[in-house]
């Protein structure tokens, strides 16, 4: 439209018509391009989707000339670091209808520098173990970014150590990271804090034994107790002795306790019961026997009894005479009882049995001597006292006499058989 030329003749005519021509030349060529006065400002933007569309509208551009100007745009993107870390130069052109052409260029910076923001993570936790601390869960884990792309989900775990292996803190970091870098991060914690004691299933059986010396030993292998965390658990006892009547008779309580490694603990009770009740057995006591006189009555004797009890410890003996009597001071019999006791006071007793049985006659030593006299009036009178008699046993000796008379041929002639007899308490 403002390229082409015009012939403009001018022509000069008289009155009868005469005329002659002379031309002017007018060339119209437009080689100005329009001057564009103002196009969208320079931007910065985070993300690739806030790029604002080109607006031809927001260009201002005049001509020179009278005439449409056609403006057209063209961007040139310069990578960045990242999907979201580019720049444009958005290059907008006008154009006249001779098509001169002038442009402007807008610079559109796309640089992201903002993180992820992280809404909600899996909730603080305390557990009772170790083995039970939760697996990360990074699908638990919810973060927006300012821009459409992928959120990447980290974690990192650090510990600080408590007082034992199942009392310590986790702080758990979740990052959430774009495909720039940009990062932010929550920490969850879990809390580990073993508070529960061991729970004992087994320990050993109550029981009653007679002695001390059968009291069964610890036996700490033989407690079963499981524990709601991974490790070892101790195993420890402790008697409580209730004393009783005697050496032999009381009661144990044995505790066993279960100690976890955090020192949780819990314990059980075996009671162990001693009660003596059996009596020493006597195995031998002085042997039964018969004597003639109560003078060679034995004196007892303890030494010879002979007795073994179940419990170690000091067995006593006694004894006691029973005495039946018989028909005479040297004839009866003893039931001579040896009781034997132990520290509890359980006795047995065994008899011996003594008789006393006097059969020996007293012998006599001497009587008054064989005499001859002349006449009955001289038989001399009889004279116990003069005689001597000597017995076994201790005990008066009963001397008695008796004349048996053998005639002769006469008065004065005769003989007498004087017997003296002596005779024991028996």
């Amino acid at each position: 439209a403002n390229r082409y030329s015009i012939a403009r003749t001018y022509t000069a005519t008289d009155v009868c018509g005469n005329a002659s021509s002379a031309t002017q030349t007018i060339t119209v060529d437009d080689q100005t391009a329009p001057v564009i006065t103002s196009i969208p400002a320079n931007t910065t933007v985070s993300c690739a989707s806030a790029v604002p569309a080109f607006n031809h509208n927001g260009v201002v551009a005049t001509d020179n000339c009278i005439g449409t100007v056609t403006i057209t745009h063209a961007d040139v993107v310069t990578p960045g670091s990242c999907a979201n870390r580019y720049s444009i130069a958005r290059t907008y052109t006008a154009t006249d209808v001779c098509g001169n052409a002038s442009s402007a260029t807008q610079t559109i910076t796309v640089d992201d520098q903002t993180a992820p923001v992280i809404t909600s993570i899996p909730a603080n936790t305390t557990v009772s173990s170790a083995s039970a601390v939760p697996a990360f869960n990074h699908n638990a884990v919810v973060a927006t970014d300012n821009c459409i792309e992928t959120v990447t989900i980290t974690h990192a775990d650090v510990v600080t150590p408590g007082s034992c292996a199942n009392r310590y803190a986790i702080a758990r970091t979740y990052t959430a990271t774009d495909a720039c870098g940009n990062a932010s991060s929550a920490t969850q914690t879990i809390t580990v804090n073993d508070q529960t004691a061991p729970v004992i299933t087994s320990i050993p059986a109550n029981t009653t034994v007679s002695c001390t010396s059968a009291v069964p030993g610890f036996n700490d292998n033989t407690v079963v107790a499981t524990d709601n965390c991974l490790g070892t658990v101790t195993i420890t006892h402790a008697d409580v002795v209730t004393p009783g009547s005697c050496a032999n008779r009381y009661s144990i309580a044995r505790t066993y306790t279960a100690t976890d490694a955090c020192g949780n603990a819990s314990s059980a009770t075996q009671t162990i019961t001693v009660n003596d009740q059996t009596a020493p057995a006597i195995t031998s006591i002085p042997a039964n026997t018969s004597v003639s006189c109560a003078s060679a009555v034995p004196e007892f004797n303890d030494n010879a009894v002979v007795a073994t009890d179940n419990c170690i410890g000091t067995v006593t003996i006694t004894h006691a005479d029973v005495v039946t009597p018989g028909s005479c001071a040297n004839r009866y019999s003893i039931a001579r009882t040896y009781t034997v006791t132990d520290a509890c006071g359980n006795t047995s007793s065994a008899t011996q049995t003594i008789i006393v049985n006097d059969q020996t006659a007293p012998v006599i030593t001497s009587v008054p001597a064989n005499t001859s006299v002349s006449c009955a009036s001289a038989v001399p009178g009889f004279n116990d006292n003069a005689v001597v008699a000597t017995d076994n046993c201790i005990g008066t000796v009963t001397i008695t006499h008796a004349d048996v008379v053998t005639p002769g041929s006469c008065a004065n002639r005769y003989s007498i058989a004087r017997t003296y007899t002596a005779t024991d308490a028996c």
